[in-house]
């Protein structure tokens, strides 16, 4: 009886708590980009500059003991975007920054500086038996926005064109676009690569190909030719220095570094690298040309201490 009595005023164990219901999978966040760490430079941003910096990166370090100098590409709008977030030293691009760019930096507090390092000559390329050898920037703007369809409309042979371009992240892209195109849209045809060694490969292995390159990627290639650019009765390449610094061709660009305010420490020392002898000999035997002569005032006062 006792021992019945105590089980029965015994409490009675919680009922189980139920089994929460399963939460659908979560999409992991992506890494947060490092930020570059004490004395350490961080380039990101175009292709088109990608290997003529690296190349310039390496004799800098070679050149400075302890210089600790990373550059990776992306394209200009994914530089310019990692000079905003803080996760770069310098943005590499292609082009200028954008004036909603430039309020977007001013309204982080940020000062938007500008450096050149170099000089580019838009190259437009064709496969190498293409019988064509030049065209206005007109009748280039006419085939990429996909008016022109066929070659015969401008002295080749064949109906279809291959058209290849660069992604929209990309500042040739919008360089091209806007200098070319006339801001309007490219065709729906054209084939968005990542690179642009992708697009000469490509324009390489198609007799109907066309495509824009920097002058970089035009250095001992073969199974392309870049076409000259007709202006008034003059037909001008790209690969004519001379011209390209008098401003005769078309689509000579400037090459841009970005930073937030004035450059210091190891950043100050590899931009002034970059503009001097060894720096521009670097840039010339990539393939690009030197630093037009109304761009080094700005340079000399952004590096000055």
């Amino acid at each position: 009886m006792i021992f019945s009595l105590v089980l029965a005023c015994s409490s009675p164990e919680a009922p189980p708590k139920p089994a929460e219901p399963a939460k659908p999978d979560e999409a992991p966040k992506p890494p947060e980009a490092p930020k570059p760490a004490a004395g350490e430079v961080i380039v990101k941003g175009s292709d088109s500059e990608l290997n003529v910096v690296q190349k310039m990166a390496e004799a800098f370090q070679a050149a400075t003991p302890g210089a600790k100098v990373s550059v990776t590409g992306g394209g200009s709008g994914a530089g310019i975007a990692a000079l905003m977030d803080g996760t770069t030293t310098i943005a590499n691009a292609s082009r200028d920054l954008s004036a909603e760019e430039k309020a977007g930096m001013v309204g982080k507090g940020m000062t938007p500086s500008t450096f050149v390092f170099a000089t580019d000559a838009v190259a437009v390329i064709v496969n190498k038996d293409n019988p064509v050898g030049a065209l206005t920037v007109e009748q280039v703007g006419a085939i990429f926005k996909g008016e022109t369809k066929a070659w015969t409309a401008v002295g080749g042979k064949g109906d279809a064109i291959g058209l290849y371009g660069r992604q929209s992240s990309s500042g040739t892209y919008d360089y091209v676009k806007k200098t070319v195109l006339a801001k309007a849209e490219y065709a729906a045809t054209l084939k968005q690569l990542t690179g642009n060694a992708e697009i000469v490969e490509a324009v390489a292995h198609d007799a109907t190909g066309i495509g824009y390159v920097a002058a970089g990627y035009l250095k001992d290639k073969a199974g392309i030719k870049p076409l000259g650019l007709k202006v008034g009765a003059d037909t001008v390449l790209p690969t004519d220095k001379a011209a390209v610094l008098a401003g005769k061709y078309p689509l000579a660009r400037p090459l841009f570094h970005f930073t937030s305010g004035k450059p210091t420490g190891t950043a100050r020392d590899f931009m002034a690298f970059e503009a001097g002898e060894a720096g521009q000999k670097i840039v010339e035997d990539m393939g690009f040309y030197p630093i037009f002569d109304d761009k080094k005032a700005a340079n000399a006062a952004l590096l000055a201490p």
